[in-house]
C-alpha cells in the first residue's frame, strides 16, 4: 500500500455539502491539485462558480494558489460527462485518485430518473477512471454511498454487507446500492463510504444544507409537530459532516485502501425519544408523543419521505471505519447544541453564514 500527499484529484459533486468540506480539507491539508467537475454551461461560467465558492470557502492563503483548483464544465447524466475527447484524454492521464461524491439525495424520484443521476453517473464516472487506471496515473477510487443501502434490515450490519435481498425505503437506497455494486466490479482499488444522516459541524453547527432532520426539528420548534409516527425506541444514526469529510482526506492521502467503511454513529446513535427529547429542551418544549403507523395521517402527511426512517431497525457496525480511518464521531448529545444554535443564527438556511466565517476555515499547514 501506498500513500499519496501529491498529484491530481478528479471530484465529483464539489459544490455540495459533502465535496466542498473535503475540498477544503485538500485545500488547506495537503499539496494535492483538484480538478472538479461542475455543472455550468462552460468552462469558464464553471471556473467562476468554482471561484466564488472558494472566496467562502477556505481561508485567503488556501485559495490564493492559481491553478490549484481547476473547473471543467460537465453532466454526469450525458455520454463522456459531457467532456470533449481532449479533455477526457487529458485527464486519464493526469488524474491520480478520483472521488466521486455527485448524487441525487432525493427520496421521492421516479425509479429511473434516479439510476440515470445515480448509477449511469457513477458508470460515466468510473469509464474514465478505468482509463485512468490501465494508463497507470490512477491510483485510487473513492465513492460516497450511504449507510441506508441496508434498506429494511433488522439487526448488525456489517461493512462487508452489500446486496442481500434486502428491500428498500424508497429509490434513493436502491439506486446507491446498485451504485456501488458498479464500483466493486470496476475492478479498480475502491473505497467505498457510507456515511449515515449527515448533519452539520460538530463544532460550529455550520451546514451548507437543512434538509433531512432539520426541516422536522424546525417544525417541531415552531409547535407543528406535536406527535411523531414512529418508533420511540427505534435508533436514528446521524454524522456530523466533519467526521465524514475526514474520513474521505484519510482515504485520499493515507494507504490505498478498499472496501466498504460505515461514517456513522452505531453504537452511539440516539434513539427517536432520545433525539427528541434533546430536541424539547433546545426549544423549551414538551417531547412530542410517538404514535403507530395509520394512527394520525396528518403528523405522517407532514414527515413524508421520512417516515421509514423513525422505524429503522437496524444497527451499523462501523469497526473498519474506526480502525482504519479514525472515524468515530462524538455522541450527539455533545454537538446538538452546536447544530441548533447555528440552525437559529442562519434562521434555518433563510442567513446562511459562509463557511469561512462560521470558525471552519484554516490557514494550511
Amino acid at each position: 500500500m501506498t500513500s499519496s500527499s501529491d498529484g491530481t484529484v478528479l471530484l465529483t459533486g464539489a459544490t455540495g455539502f459533502v465535496g466542498m468540506e473535503l475540498l477544503a480539507r485538500v485545500l488547506e491539508q495537503t499539496d494535492l491539485d483538484v480538478v472538479a467537475l461542475v455543472r455550468a454551461e462552460d468552462d469558464r461560467a464553471a471556473q467562476a462558480r468554482m471561484d466564488d465558492l472558494l472566496q467562502t470557502l477556505v481561508a485567503p492563503d488556501a485559495s490564493a494558489h492559481p491553478g490549484r483548483v481547476r473547473a471543467l464544465a460537465a453532466d454526469l447524466e450525458s455520454p463522456g460527462m459531457g467532456l470533449s475527447a481532449i479533455a477526457s484524454d487529458r485527464l486519464a492521464g493526469q488524474i491520480t485518485a478520483v472521488v466521486h461524491c455527485a448524487a441525487s439525495i432525493s427520496f421521492t424520484l421516479p425509479l429511473d430518473e434516479a439510476r440515470r443521476i445515480n448509477v449511469e453517473g457513477t458508470r460515466e464516472v468510473l469509464k474514465l477512471a478505468s482509463r485512468a487506471y490501465a494508463r497507470g496515473s490512477l491510483e485510487r477510487f473513492v465513492h460516497v454511498s450511504t449507510a441506508y443501502v441496508a434498506g429494511d434490515r433488522t439487526g448488525l450490519v456489517s461493512e462487508h454487507d452489500g446486496d442481500v435481498g434486502q428491500g428498500f425505503r424508497n429509490t434513493y437506497e436502491r439506486t446507491k446500492l446498485e451504485a456501488e455494486q458498479l464500483v466493486n466490479d470496476s475492478g479498480l482499488p475502491a473505497a467505498i463510504v457510507r456515511p449515515s444522516v449527515i448533519v452539520g459541524d460538530s463544532a460550529t453547527g455550520w451546514t451548507q444544507t437543512f434538509n433531512v432532520i432539520y426541516w422536522p426539528l424546525q417544525a417541531f420548534a415552531r409547535g407543528l409537530f406535536p406527535t411523531v409516527p414512529g418508533d420511540a425506541e427505534a435508533c436514528l444514526d446521524i454524522v456530523p459532516v466533519d467526521t465524514v469529510a475526514d474520513a474521505l482526506l484519510e482515504l485520499l492521502r493515507g494507504p490505498v485502501r478498499g472496501g466498504a467503511f460505515h461514517v456513522v454513529a452505531g453504537d452511539e446513535a440516539p434513539t427517536n425519544a432520545a433525539l427528541a427529547t434533546m430536541a424539547a429542551e433546545a426549544f423549551d418544549a414538551e417531547p412530542p408523543v410517538f404514535v403507530a403507523p395509520g394512527e394520525d395521517e396528518t403528523a405522517e402527511k407532514r414527515a413524508g419521505a421520512l417516515v421509514p426512517y423513525f422505524s429503522v431497525r437496524c444497527t451499523f457496525d462501523a469497526r473498519r471505519a474506526r480502525d482504519l480511518l479514525g472515524a468515530t464521531p462524538p455522541p450527539i448529545s455533545r454537538y446538538f447544541p452546536a447544530l441548533m444554535r447555528y440552525a437559529r443564527e442562519a434562521r434555518w438556511g433563510k442567513e446562511p453564514a459562509p463557511r469561512r466565517d462560521a470558525g471552519l476555515a484554516q490557514t494550511p499547514a
